[in-house]
């Protein structure tokens, strides 16, 4: 079990909500895709896990926004990443993945997103 889960799954048990997804998805070569989360309360705590399944050398840029477009985290051919923020504004927060880098590759990457309240 990754540990940012396991912390989130602990606060649930303590606070009141936490909310989560995991996906699987398939990036097609000159693609950027987006995928929201949102966070109704200021202070949360939100996990955020990726890993390239497959395709080409394994690698993705990635970037996180909060709803007023201000960078949370960002980075460039990364195969993985696994990390927790404090989100300081409500709304809806952005994760993208792109693989604009690839004329021909495409790549899939599994990822969680978890908002612990």
């Amino acid at each position: 079990m990754r540990p940012h889960l396991f912390i989130c799954g602990l606060l649930a048990s303590l606070a009141s909500t936490a909310a989560a997804t995991a996906l699987t998805y398939k990036l097609v070569a000159n693609e950027k895709a987006c995928f929201f989360a949102a966070v109704d309360k200021k202070g949360a705590k939100v996990a955020f896990y990726f890993a390239v399944q497959a395709g080409g050398a394994f690698d993705v840029d990635y970037t996180v926004n909060a709803p007023s477009e201000k960078a949370v985290l960002d980075g460039f051919r990364e195969r993985q990443g696994d990390f927790v923020f404090t989100a300081n504004e409500v709304g809806n927060y952005r994760f993208c993945f792109n693989n604009e880098m690839s004329t021909f590759a495409e790549k899939t990457v599994d990822f969680e997103i978890a908002v612990c309240f």
